[in-house]
């Protein structure tokens, strides 16, 4: 099931929203004009959380949270986000990707107004139990160590290691934050000429997800920021720093899919890293595709080093490769906005 899908078939219908807020525990849900109210606890101020029927872009003021309605009923019922989403799906019975069981809105369809963009390039993705990931061993690995991914980090993001293969493996999941395939990143530095570097040990559609979308999600909404990036490596370096908005695209091709839904989270600011040596056209093309000045307007930008002040020439270096410092100088000095 892909995020993107869900939150625009509840915007679709925006009287899911009020069924979500009441199905897991909120009280006095009332629709004011482009907005839902109600209250977190019975016998609180009834106003208390809004929830934008455009966006789903939330606010809950009684705990300081912003972020969506995801997010919003994930920390109401202290679910995982996989089970967050699970659950927000059974309420509405959200079946599949871009389909539902028939359903006949009140009102004769009233608020049904707004015009969605839909991803024509859909595909099912295939989801595996976590059990799965078993067969790697779970140890620190000394090569991403060594590029400044931290043990906690190698951890949290399930890295470990194929001894069949001889890589590193990197678990990738879902939008919905189910395990969906695993990469495999040879576990040497020097790569010979017949090799590849990484390689698919269970493959999957990369293109039909994003690298750390899942694990990102909520802290993406709270700071309003991502930074996208090529490798899985980008997002588990930022993470390495501190900075858990990293989101991976897994190349330098963006889908329509993977687009949409990091327009979903709804960030303010969204910047472009791509690897030294790749066009500036690309950079700018891929940038002008996550623009948004319909329901919520955003700044999008991408780092482009022309005078190799921080990514030496030809190095296909990767911004996140550079000390947390030198990140920022190169986002502050170097990002062009469009």
């Amino acid at each position: 099931m892909d995020v993107y899908g869900l939150k625009q078939n509840i915007i679709d219908n925006p009287e899911y929203i009020e069924l979500i807020l009441e199905k897991t525990g909120f009280h006095y849900v009332d629709r004011m004009g482009k907005e839902y109210r109600c209250a977190r606890e019975e016998g609180r101020n009834p106003t208390s959380v809004k929830v934008n029927v455009n966006t789903l872009s939330t606010t809950c003021f009684s705990t300081n949270l912003k972020g969506d309605l995801i997010t919003l009923v994930q920390n109401k019922v202290n679910k995982t986000f996989p089970q967050t989403v699970k659950l927000i799906s059974e309420i509405i019975n959200y079946k599949s990707i871009g389909e539902t069981v028939k359903y006949t809105p009140p009102f004769g369809g009233f608020y049904k107004k707004i015009a969605k963009l839909r991803n024509e390039e859909e595909v099912d993705i295939e989801v595996y139990s976590d059990e799965l990931l078993e067969r790697f061993e779970k140890v620190p690995n000394i090569l991403f160590y060594e590029d400044g991914i931290i043990p906690s980090i190698q951890k949290e993001f399930n890295i470990g290691y194929d001894s069949v293969s001889g890589r590193i493996s990197v678990p990738w999941y879902s939008t919905d934050g189910l395990l969906c395939g695993v990469m495999g990143r040879l576990n040497k530095r020097k790569i010979g000429t017949d090799e590849s570097k990484w390689f698919p040990i269970i493959p999957f559609p990369k293109s039909q997800t994003l690298y750390g979308f899942s694990h990102n999600y909520s802290s993406i909404q709270e700071k309003g920021l991502a930074l996208i990036g090529e490798s899985e490596k980008h997002t588990l370096q930022l993470a390495s720093y501190g900075m858990n908005v990293g989101l991976s695209l897994g190349g330098s091709f963006m889908s329509e899919l993977q687009s949409n839904n990091i327009k979903s989270l709804l960030p303010r600011k969204i910047i472009l890293m791509m690897d030294e040596g790749l066009s500036e056209d690309v950079s700018r093309d891929i940038a002008e595709k996550l623009k948004s000045n319909k329901y919520y307007k955003n700044q999008v930008g991408y780092v482009f080093d022309k005078n190799n002040l921080y990514l030496p020439k030809e190095s296909k270096m990767a911004p996140a490769d550079l000390p947390k410092k030198d990140i920022n100088k190169l986002i502050k000095n170097c990002t062009v906005w469009i």
